[in-house]
């Protein structure tokens, strides 16, 4: 890369902690890394608790400019601030003689619309990766974060002309992007970091079943609970573990809090949570059949299958092209029923379930790793750089 000199600088919500989306670009960066790139990232208004307002994880520098900010009249002089951090900066992180290139992780919206607009006029490349179609969106949400929803809809139409490329997670958004004849556009699917123990040869006692992501209406959340309680029913001891916070998650805790087979985790630490993906007998990725949930693509699912559990996962977005029966237990959407069978079918025959969990693995190495996938992205990168 020393005839390539790239600085890349990556826009984020939130940074070094953070759901799914986070630690999808976090294997990027630590795949970049090492390949003599210069990566600094902005963190725009993380809701999540993070180690400091300015600093390095893995030895990326990071500045988060407005932690814990609400778009609201009362905290106006703080929104002004948030914008003036930003717009500085953009300008103090790029370099002179490199290619600087952006990186934002989502469409446009009101929050880094300007920040974008600003790298623009400072002659920085722009990558957009786009992981959802927010045409399809309609959960309940609060006023503040539906208007911001509303943006990004309004403002798609400019993702195309502003990006010099943008980076799609599912076959869909691909389609969707070229017909929109945006410059470049390339699909990298999900990326998991190999979480594999390899000592594990047995289940738990009592079996352990986990959920780990948002509560959103696309995630299925109560068709794992009612499939669990089915197989509960017979299978006493067993338990349900379900990680990760959204607005909706309170509504579960609230149903099922007598249940002590029903346990609700909440945001969990990087080690505790990786802790508690490869110590799980079973991990559940079911979608609902939604517009939303097949226009994206499960970031858990990879994270999933980099344990070597057995995963149960609905037929949903492009799932079947990169798995079939013998790497999950395949269900359909909406069917709790079939969650209750494969929940059945692996404690009944745990050899033939732990092949297919391995199979799983094989699959992620394949499809889902981060040298793979960064690989793609650096490709990417040059290509945008060369124009």
């Amino acid at each position: 890369m020393e005839e390539c000199r790239l600085n890349l600088v990556v826009f984020m919500r939130e940074y070094p902690v953070g759901m799914a989306g986070t630690k999808r670009i976090q294997n990027f960066l630590d795949y970049l890394i090492l390949q003599n790139i210069s990566i600094q990232v902005i963190s725009f208004r993380s809701q999540t608790r993070q180690p400091s307002v300015k600093g390095e994880y893995n030895t990326i520098p990071y500045l988060n400019i407005s932690p814990g900010l609400e778009f609201k009249l009362s905290q106006l002089h703080k929104i002004i601030a948030y914008y003036f951090i930003g717009f500085k900066a953009i300008v103090h992180l790029r370099k002179k003689g490199f290619v600087n290139i952006t990186y934002n992780s989502g469409g446009l919206n009101i929050e880094n619309l300007f920040f974008i607009l600003w790298s623009k006029i400072l002659r920085y490349r722009l990558i957009l990766a786009i992981e959802e179609d927010y045409g399809f969106f309609n959960d309940e949400i609060k006023l503040i974060s539906k208007f911001k929803c509303w943006t990004i809809r309004k403002l798609d139409f400019l993702n195309c002309r502003l990006a010099d490329a943008i980076v799609v997670i599912s076959f869909y958004l691909q389609k969707k992007y070229i017909k929109l004849k945006a410059k470049k556009v390339l699909l990298i699917p999900v990326t998991a970091k190999l979480n594999f123990n390899k000592n594990k040869n047995s289940f738990n006692d009592p079996l352990q079943v986990i959920y780990a992501g948002s509560f959103a209406d696309k995630d299925g959340v109560n068709d794992i609970i009612e499939g669990f309680l089915a197989f509960n029913r017979v299978h006493e001891n067993s338990r349900l573990i379900l990680t990760g916070k959204s607005s909706q998650k309170s509504v579960y805790e609230n149903k099922y809090r007598s249940n002590g087979n029903i346990v609700f985790k909440g945001f969990l630490e990087d080690k505790e949570f990786y802790s508690l993906l490869r110590s799980a007998d079973v991990l559940c990725m079911c979608r609902t059949e939604s517009g939303f949930a097949n226009a994206g693509f499960p970031f858990k699912l990879g994270e999933y299958l980099a344990t070597g559990n057995p995963v149960i996962c609905t037929r949903v977005s492009d799932i079947e092209t990169y798995l079939d029966e013998q790497d999950a237990f395949l269900i359909d959407p909406g069917n709790p029923g079939q969650i209750c069978e494969s929940l059945n079918s692996i404690l009944a025959d745990q050899v033939v379930a732990r092949k297919i969990g391995l199979n799983g693995l094989e699959k992620c190495r394949r499809f889902f790793s981060p040298e793979v996938n960064g690989r793609l992205l650096l490709e990417l990168m040059v290509m945008v750089s060369n124009k």
